[in-house]
């Protein structure tokens, strides 16, 4: 089995590499952005979906069940696939702190789906449906988790401002501020009025002006 891991780990890495391959797939080698990779977008949409082993050229009966393999060649083995996905653009999303030798089986079972190929951008694939009766990490993954509490520190903001709970009169002025606000208000208006009366006495034109009308 030790020749043959390292001989399929050769095979993966001249698939990973191989430009004509891509061409053949009428995919493009691209890692920035351009108008003319954007007709991905097109093809993400509505383009069609080939089996992995179609797109990588690579079969899933190549890859050893992992009760044949040691934890190391699962390992090795993850890690090169990994790559490999990577480069025709799928990334595979694991908790972080989730062995790498356990991500074989999920791999392994990822290369009889489906997808769309892709020359630009990323495709990511979960294996989580959010439902945590059915975690497929259990242990590794707090995320079912993190959005409870998420959901409960939300509710208990909207409970904490929630408009039945607002005393309209806390918004209303006293009697004592509207008397202070319409005393205000009155100075202001007396005192532009004087201002007025003062600019129309000094805008008065004298009836033997020198203007010429």
């Amino acid at each position: 089995m030790k020749h043959y891991i390292q001989q399929l780990i050769e095979d993966i890495r001249k698939v990973s590499g191989d430009q004509k391959h891509r061409e053949n797939l009428g995919l493009r080698y691209s890692d920035e952005p351009d108008p003319e990779d954007m007709a991905y977008v097109e093809r993400f949409i509505e383009g069609k979906q080939q089996s992995i082993a179609w797109i990588t050229g690579l079969e899933q009966a190549q890859f050893p069940p992992p009760e044949r393999l040691t934890t190391e060649q699962q390992e090795l083995l993850s890690i090169e696939l990994e790559e490999l996905l990577q480069n025709f653009h799928f990334v595979l999303d694991f908790p972080e702190n989730y062995p790498v030798y356990l991500r074989y089986s999920f791999i392994r079972d990822f290369w009889l789906e489906k997808q769309v190929p892709m020359s630009f951008g990323e495709s990511h694939i979960e294996f989580c449906d959010y439902e945590e009766e059915n975690c497929p990490f259990p242990g590794y993954c707090t995320t079912c988790q993190d959005i409870k509490e998420e959901f409960k520190s939300s509710e208990g903001l909207t409970n904490k401002t929630d408009v039945t709970d607002i005393n309209v009169e806390d918004l209303l002025m006293s009697a004592k501020e509207m008397e202070d606000f319409f005393r205000q208000r009155r100075n202001l208006t007396d005192h532009d009025d004087d201002n007025d009366h003062d600019n129309d006495e000094n805008n008065d034109v004298p009836p033997n002006s020198d203007l010429p009308f």
